[in-house]
């Protein structure tokens, strides 16, 4: 049998093995969900070495294996390499390129030797944070000039090179952060550059989006031909030898300014696909989705939001075929330190909803997105005049029966037109106890928030128990300016308090 024959073989026997996998699914999408399977990893090794790009190729020979050598019947030359000559001290630590930067994270072996398609970049790619501004951007304002123009397109990674194509969370240096930053060398195109920031969990499930964001590492992408180079901020995740990490000063600030224009992303996100789930058409202007009482959807807007909303709709508005089914996620629009879509443990925000879960156990109201969870607000409850199910946000009001200070507080929003609500309080001590007569009781300032980050038909799932007891509040709170008269004089609001 030939080798093509024998390669061919093994790709349907591939396939029938994996049947979730169809045969119009390319075979990455399918590693980065499975980077545990050697043979997976070495027939794309053969895909990416057919097209020329040897680089991405040696990576996943590295990640196949045993398996490389039984079907090339040779030693795989990635495995059980001599140990380099200690490196020089420079300012920048940096990593060979795709094969070696995850040789070295994962243990397989120690830096490559020479050669053209494992040399390192000829020049340095500039820092993803050149352009950033010298002062955090507080939340839902940006530091700066929104973008006058789009870069090319052609994906995710077609950024400029001054911006970030990716921004990837990982939990663990062993578990999760190799492939993740294997993710990032396969996906980053030239001339873009990515983050790698640590993304800890919370309870072992939910990933803590307030302390997400300590830069570990930046991938550089150089070329087309598959060259990339690391460079690390944080020794405890790296191959290098303690101390030798990078300055992170300008990494950091990036995230600072990226974080919560990445909230102001999805809070539109989310909202315009709500939006079209109650109305059936997607919104044509930014007045559609802030409007007056009863049709507030969102309870403000921001200057950003303009830049993204027209990126968006232009997508939703096409008439070259079929519509998409849900809005996308901003990545060509808006200020350039909103640039880099989420990955890795944050990828979620990119493309859930934002959602509402409430913890009768814990007395906890948290924001999600997926398993992100982004807010977590102490609240008062009913105990078991409290219903337990599912529910979603009908109907948003300021000031309810005419006052901020009233048994209702500043906002209320009802739940699924019952007289369950989620509003304030004027009894501010019930807050964490079971008081209320079944409605969901919050802190003045929480509430707030709250009611910005959240539009018309959000989903608001109330749980015996399952958040983490750990409050995730920011700083700098998330804020709309309003844009319309969202009170109701003409109701006498009579929920169950």
């Amino acid at each position: 049998m030939s080798q093509d024959d024998r390669l061919e073989k093994l790709i349907d026997e591939f396939y029938e093995r994996s049947p979730e996998l169809g045969d119009s699914l390319p075979m990455k999408d399918y590693l980065l969900k499975h980077e545990n399977n050697q043979m997976a990893w070495y027939l794309l090794g053969k895909q990416y070495a057919a097209k020329g790009e040897e680089g991405k190729a040696n990576y996943c020979y590295a990640q196949a294996g045993s398996v490389y050598e039984a079907f090339e019947s040779k030693a795989n030359p990635l495995l059980n390499l001599p140990t380099p000559a200690p490196p020089k001290r420079k300012k920048r630590i940096r990593g060979l390129v795709v094969a070696a930067a995850l040789l070295l994270l994962t243990g397989l072996g120690s830096v490559l030797a020479g050669g053209d398609a494992l040399a390192p970049a000829d020049k340095p790619v500039p820092s993803p944070s050149a352009g950033a501004a010298s002062e955090t951007a507080p939340q839902g304002t940006t530091k700066g000039k929104p973008a006058t123009s789009k870069p090319p397109s052609g994906g995710a990674g077609s950024q400029t090179d001054e911006g970030l194509a990716y921004v990837a969370g990982a939990a663990d240096p062993q578990l999760d952060g190799p492939p993740t930053l294997g993710s990032l060398l396969l996906k980053t195109e030239a001339p873009s550059s990515s983050l790698l920031v640590q993304s800890p969990l919370l309870a072992g499930k939910w990933t803590d989006w307030q302390k997400s964001g300590l830069p570990l590492a930046e991938v550089q992408t150089a070329s087309s031909k598959g060259e990339a180079a690391v460079n690390w901020f944080d020794s405890g995740w790296c191959p290098c030898q303690p101390g030798q990490g990078q300055d992170n000063a300008d990494a950091r600030q990036a995230i600072a300014e990226w974080k919560p224009l990445q909230e102001g992303k999805l809070v539109l996100r989310s909202a315009i696909n709500q939006y079209k789930a109650r109305t059936g058409n997607w919104p044509k202007s930014a007045e559609q989705l802030a409007a007056a009482y009863p049709n507030n959807s969102m309870s403000g807007w921001n200057e950003e939001m303009t830049a993204w909303f027209e990126e968006l709709n232009e997508e939703l508005t096409k008439v070259d075929g079929k519509l998409p089914s849900a809005a996308g996620w901003p990545e060509s629009s808006g200020p350039e330190a909103g640039s880099g879509k989420p990955a890795g443990k944050l990828a979620a925000l990119s493309d859930r909803p934002l959602e509402i879960i409430v913890d009768k156990a814990n007395h906890r109201l948290a924001v999600v997105s997926g398993n992100v969870l982004l807010r977590n607000y102490e609240i008062g409850l009913g105990a078991g005049r409290t219903p337990e199910g599912q529910f979603v946000i009908t109907e948003k009001v300021r000031d309810p029966n005419g006052s901020s200070t009233g048994p209702f507080g500043s906002r209320g929003m009802t739940l699924s037109d019952t007289l369950y609500a989620i509003h304030g309080t004027d009894e501010p001590d019930s807050i964490g106890k079971d008081e209320s007569k079944g409605c969901i009781r919050m802190n003045k300032e929480d509430l707030e928030e709250l009611y910005d980050l959240v539009s018309l038909g959000t989903k608001v799932t109330i749980i015996a128990k399952g958040l983490p007891r750990e409050l995730r509040v920011p700083t700098e709170r998330f804020h709309l300016e309003p844009a319309q008269n969202e009170t109701n004089p003409d109701k006498k609001y009579e929920w169950l308090g």
